[in-house]
């Protein structure tokens, strides 16, 4: 992972997808890069830590456009995270892994 790229300060709202949990959680998109994100949970039940793998969706209503993107979780602090973007045949193999120890 390239943790060189540019960060750009947004304050767009996000609806996480947690994989294996129900429902979604709100959040505040606090910065983005070409790899990643730090993203910020509105109070609430369950929050996303390491190694979590999401489904983020952030709706930019000034372009009339909503984004999706896979991402997983690489630290987590509070309601704090940061997490990196992956591919979504990515999702799917790095559930397989966790599933397999079993």
């Amino acid at each position: 992972m390239n943790t060189n790229s540019k960060r750009y300060v947004t304050k767009e709202q996000a609806h996480v997808e947690i994989y294996g949990h129900i429902g979604i959680v709100s959040a505040q998109l606090r910065n983005l890069s070409q790899t990643g994100a730090f993203l910020e949970i509105a109070k609430g039940g369950y929050v996303p830590k390491k190694g979590d793998l999401l489904s983020l969706t952030v709706r930019l209503d000034t372009l009339k456009k909503s984004h999706n993107v896979a991402a997983e979780v690489i630290w987590s602090k509070g309601l704090g995270m940061g997490i990196c973007f992956i591919s979504k045949d990515e999702v799917l193999e790095r559930m397989m892994a966790k599933t397999s120890g079993f």
